[in-house]
């Protein structure tokens, strides 16, 4: 059994060259049991919401966050409180993986530092309300992530699309955080995330997606798909010495882990 911890199926579904069911039933005929649709901006956060409830016995969650590269104003900010308010209060919070994808993004700067800040601040606090993990982004800006995270203490987070080495992971599993490996460790010349899949413990490791990009190999080059992350279990359990079984035990424990949060 897969699980894809870190998708976004409407970004899948942008170019209309597949369908939901298509997407769902390809998760199903490749024994993936679980996706989590992540949301990036206000208009995802509904979506979202709506996709979980209609595929949820489909194995689909859903996050609601503010990517660092989307904008973050108050009334956003306020927004995203409210709809996670209502999921609360109506009782989907088993649907509810988590707060996210937030963090910091220094690469694209398509927002300014003090709105991405301030947004990754405001959306851990929110974590913390409501006793959810933060699932975290974090690109060119590892020491202003780390230094937030250890001055705001979530309870419960993960790393998604880790981008770094070993090193750099010890910070991480440091702050009790999970680590979560895209499809880009499957790349030949990932020497730095090679290191740091063979050093993170069995019981703070996830895999997913993130569904359209960083396609796995043998598919790279082509658009992500949720069901491809099994390419990245094989390719973990190869890394590793370790027995596909014993990746797929893991993973599945660790998720129902972050889910235990709730």
């Amino acid at each position: 059994m897969y699980i894809d911890t870190h998708a976004h199926f409407d970004l899948c579904l942008e170019n209309r060259d597949i369908t939901e069911e298509e997407l769902l039933s390809e998760m199903e005929n490749s024994s993936t049991a679980f996706a989590v649709q992540i949301s990036i901006d206000v208009k995802g956060l509904r979506w979202s919401y709506d996709f979980a409830l209609k595929h949820r016995d489909r194995g689909i969650l859903f996050s609601l966050g503010i990517h660092p590269s989307s904008r973050a104003t108050e009334v956003d900010l306020e927004t995203l409180a409210s709809v996670t308010e209502e999921v609360m209060v109506a009782g989907d919070t088993g649907l509810l993986f988590g707060i996210g994808e937030t963090g910091l993004d220094y690469y694209r700067m398509h927002q300014p530092v003090h709105m991405q800040q301030h947004s990754f601040e405001y959306q851990i606090g929110l974590a913390k309300r409501h006793g959810l993990p933060v699932i975290i982004h974090s690109r060119e800006a590892m020491d202003d992530t780390i230094s937030i995270l250890k001055r705001l203490k979530p309870e419960k987070g993960i790393m998604h699309c880790f981008p770094g080495d070993s090193a750099a992971a010890a910070k991480i599993l440091d702050l009790g955080m999970y680590i979560s490996f895209a499809g880009n460790l499957t790349y030949k010349n990932a020497h730095e995330l090679h290191d740091a899949a063979r050093y993170v413990p069995l019981d703070r490791i996830l895999l997913e997606t993130d569904a359209p990009f960083l396609t796995p190999v043998p598919f790279r080059g082509k658009k992500n798909r949720p069901h491809y992350v099994s390419h990245t279990y094989k390719f973990l359990a190869e890394l590793r010495g370790e027995t596909l079984s014993s990746i797929e035990d893991a993973v599945h424990r660790n998720f129902l882990a972050v889910c235990g949060a709730k």
